[in-house]
């Protein structure tokens, strides 16, 4: 399998040699390997008989039924071909593998024309068949295209097709929506990062890799000029000026808060779209702030939780300053929210961590908030009542779907980017970002995307209100210039990450 998955067919040949003729196996590979060379005929005749082998590995079973589709395909018979994805989904354990067929089974029927695609759901008797097909129906409206994908969500609420139908409104026809997105720059654009500090060049690289992959997919021409910055506040001022000088039209960053705390203190001439959300109330004209803000997660986490009438809230922190700025940020926003004081439960050390569960049980507790990282919320869980609700913020969630660490985690609900829980609802962005990490790098990347998008909404209405179904989460531009974002729900099982709803 991983000579074929190199489209080696000689080495996956020599493997399948070495396998006893007598084993299920020989006959699983000799069919991949006939799908492989586009032979339909011996793929039918020695995979068909081995659907119903139940001592196949789920890898195996994904395998064969990812070769039929081939040959199906192949044989201009969308509707088997379809129906042989689906059963692929079911037995894939892999990020990569699971991307892949999810976007292979939506390429074949974005392919289809709304006749064919009726014809196949009057001859399907499958309810979750006929919710893909219906989707696929729906993206090829000509007028009220987003309220059908509208009605669609609501009539298939759970459908494992949900997560690229929330994307559909925005991207349902990408070459008019990059004529569009083209059309409202005009001009060299700067980006400022800080690439001349290392620890912080792997997040720079993410968010230039997210930025122009967004600018190539709306097919923007305009020039990308990278200046890198040491995040020194004192060095920011003739670093945008140089910007400025060479004839830039807009700016996007900087990054760190120093940086755009200075910004922010003086006059911007141009359009400018600062990767981080400062402090300051009052910002210049011209400057709008944008970032993968926990201020944000927090007001979605307090959401949630007075939606689901808790009132008593433990929020659970570590010593790292992000776990202590995270218990901070929900501090604020349940209190804003609701008039209610949330608990805090400080485990800097073992022997705090030793008496949490007394701490949990000494006083009546709702809901848990752990304000930390997967590492952190891994050490911590163990010491919680499982039976207490439990939230936690993005930093929770590693980016692996499939994690065995995650085990521990099984029951936690907690708020992620749309693009690291679902990468397949956003095609055109993966090849840029196939070489990141999961997790944080991903996320810089979805920002890095969503800074174009928002620029260009910018530069097309500068005063007037605006939604964009990003990567990094539904991100609503108001007429005054503010940027909100709001994420997806997830939650840890013992099969692995479940989207629960999308933005």
């Amino acid at each position: 399998m991983d000579c074929l998955k190199k489209s080696d067919l000689a080495c996956a040949e020599l493997a399948a040699a070495s396998i006893p003729s007598q084993s299920p196996y020989t006959k699983l590979l000799a069919g991949n390997i006939a799908a492989a060379k586009g032979d339909s005929d011996t793929t039918f005749r020695l995979l068909l008989p081995l659907q119903v082998n139940a001592d196949l590995s789920p890898p195996a079973i994904a395998s064969l039924h990812t070769s039929l589709a081939q040959a199906y395909e192949a044989q201009g018979d969308p509707l088997r071909a379809l129906d042989q994805r689906m059963r692929a989904q079911a037995h894939l354990t892999d990020p990569t593998g699971l991307l892949a067929n999810q976007s292979a089974l939506w390429k074949l029927l974005s392919g289809l024309s709304r006749d064919e695609l009726i014809e196949m759901r009057g001859e399907s008797g499958n309810s979750f068949t006929q919710g893909w097909i219906d989707l696929a129906l729906a993206s090829q409206r000509e007028a009220a295209r987003e309220q059908a994908i509208a009605d669609w969500l609501k009539l298939y609420p759970d459908h494992p097709a949900a997560s690229i139908a929330a994307t559909l409104p925005a991207s349902a026809i990408p070459d008019a929506a990059a004529a569009t997105t083209s059309n409202t720059l005009s001009g060299p654009i700067a980006l400022i990062l800080p690439l001349g500090v290392e620890a912080f060049y792997p997040a720079s690289d993410a968010i230039e890799r997210g930025f122009v992959a967004a600018q190539s997919a709306a097919n923007d021409k305009n020039e990308v000029r990278m200046y890198a910055t040491r995040a020194d506040e004192n060095e920011i001022a003739a670093i945008y000026q140089n910007a400025l000088s060479e004839g830039a039209r807009y700016v996007v960053g900087p990054v760190t808060d120093a940086e755009v705390g200075y910004l922010a203190g003086n006059d911007i001439s141009i359009p400018t779209l600062a990767l981080n959300q400062s402090e300051h109330v009052e910002k210049p004209a011209n400057l709008y702030t944008f970032g993968l803000s926990v201020h944000d997660e927090a007001s979605q986490l307090a959401s949630m939780a007075q939606a689901q009438g808790m009132q008593n809230v433990l929020v659970i922190a570590t010593a790292s300053g992000l776990s202590r700025l995270m218990a901070e940020a929900f501090h604020n926003a349940w209190s804003a929210e609701t008039g209610l004081t949330a608990r805090l439960s400080d485990v800097a050390d073992d022997t705090a961590l030793a008496e949490l569960r007394n701490t949990i049980t000494a006083q009546p507790t709702d809901l848990i908030i752990i304000a930390a990282d997967f590492e952190e919320a891994r050490r911590i869980r163990p010491y919680l009542d499982i039976a207490t609700p439990t939230f936690g913020f993005s930093h929770i969630y590693s980016g692996l779907p499939y994690d065995p660490a995650n085990a521990v985690l099984s029951g936690i609900r907690f708020i992620e980017t749309p693009w690291v829980l679902q990468p397949a609802a956003f095609t055109q962005y993966q090849p840029a970002s196939k070489d990141l990490p999961p997790g944080e790098m991903q996320r810089w990347f979805a920002l890095g995307a969503d800074a174009y998008r928002i620029l260009s909404a910018i530069a097309q209405n500068p005063t007037e209100s605006s939604t964009i179904n990003g990567l990094s989460g539904r991100i609503h531009l108001s007429a005054t210039g503010e940027i909100t974002r709001k994420l997806a729900v997830a939650r840890f099982g013992v099969d692995g990450v479940t989207v629960e709803t999308l933005p």
